[in-house]
């Protein structure tokens, strides 16, 4: 596996395979692991307790709207959500700076390995604790199945949701973690700029929507909208330029690296003329997003409530005029939401490679 990764992807496995050996080392992981499932489970057993109750306003919702299955599988993903966003920036956030505290740093740096063999190793591992995180709700997410109300297709769009989530919120952290040379700073850092995504988005987004506000006028909308295409617009520019930079130094040997820059440049404006103008585009008007809630596509919580509830996405998205159905609508919903998600994310880490070059040159 090691020489195909390397003749494949030029990739070195070496620190992959030693940081998921040292992570792994020792009971604190499997602590975690417990932790995570059992705080997982709590809310769905609290969630049936309440719909047991014959006076709670569950237990009258449950009788007439929503499955069983349903309503604790919501609670289940929105717990792991949570638990996500809350558990991998700790691991990432500290995978660089670590070494900037145990002085091991700059042996690192010494060896031939490349900073894409760094970093992406380090990343690597912090996704495979998430993957192993969401591997332990499984069998929950079995026995929501089991009282009904939900199809196996929502929990694989779930958890690949999830999973894609938690590839965002390490991305961030291994980004952080460039940028820092402290844990802590990083760690906060870290939590600052998913607490505003979360939750200062949706705020400003309001706020806006309220002053912009006129009887049979759509301001509030066209903001919304584009905020969104500017988040998206400005990312996947930027990357686009990133990677062709590097392929322009890659082949001109660092000479001429304003020729490099031009051709970026254009191909990044081009790139997303396309994605945006077409791709992106074309996808919208099929979801006829209108309104403020375009931004709920770029919250996670957001998105995870309109992949779970396709009548939710409807009214919400779709307007009552789209000819889209509820199966159709939660794919569609699951592959802008994700898709944006990955591209910061492939941002990020490209972010975080160039910078530990930087650095590593400087020093």
């Amino acid at each position: 596996m090691e020489n195909a990764l390397y003749r494949l992807f030029r990739f070195n496995p070496c620190v992959a395979i030693h940081e998921l050996r040292l992570r792994m080392r020792g009971g604190r992981p499997f602590l975690v692991l417990f932790f995570y499932t059992l705080l997982a489970i709590i809310p769905v057993l609290v969630t049936l307790g309440l719909i047991a109750l014959p006076s709670s306003g569950l237990h009258h919702m449950m009788q007439s709207e929503v499955g069983l299955g349903r309503v604790t599988f919501t609670v289940l993903g929105m717990a792991q959500l949570t638990l996500i966003l809350f558990v991998m920036p700790v691991y990432a956030a500290g995978a660089i700076t670590m070494e900037h505290e145990k002085r091991t740093l700059e042996m690192l740096r010494a060896t031939l390995l490349s900073p894409s063999d760094v970093v992406t190793g380090k990343f690597a591992v912090v996704l495979a604790f998430g993957a192993i995180l969401l591997l332990t709700s499984v069998p929950v997410a079995a026995w929501c199945m089991l009282l009904g109300g939900l199809a196996p297709r929502e929990v694989f769009l779930t958890y690949s949701f999830l999973f894609i989530v938690a590839v965002w919120a390490s991305a961030l952290g291994i980004f952080m973690s460039n940028l820092f040379r402290r844990s802590i700073a990083a760690i906060v850092a870290t939590y600052v700029v998913i607490l505003l995504w979360c939750l200062g988005l949706p705020i400003i987004v309001g706020i806006v929507g309220t002053v912009l506000y006129y009887p049979g006028e759509s301001y509030a909308g066209f903001f919304a909208v584009s905020l969104l295409f500017l988040i998206i617009g400005t990312v996947f520019g930027w990357l686009v330029f990133l990677v062709n930079r590097w392929l322009g130094d890659t082949v001109l040997r660092r000479r001429r690296r304003w020729v490099a820059g031009v051709a970026s440049a254009l191909a990044a404006l081009v790139a997303v003329w396309l994605v945006f103008g077409c791709l992106a585009g074309a996808l919208f008007d099929v979801i006829n997003i209108d309104g403020l809630e375009a931004i709920y596509i770029i919250v996670p919580y957001g998105g995870l409530a309109l992949i779970l509830y396709s009548d939710l996405a409807d009214q919400m998205l779709a307007s009552g005029s789209s000819t889209l159905t509820g199966d159709q609508l939660q794919i569609y919903v699951w592959a802008l939401s994700g898709g944006i998600f990955l591209i910061i994310a492939l941002f990020l880490w490209v972010r975080a490679v160039i910078l530990f070059g930087v650095r590593q040159q400087t020093t």
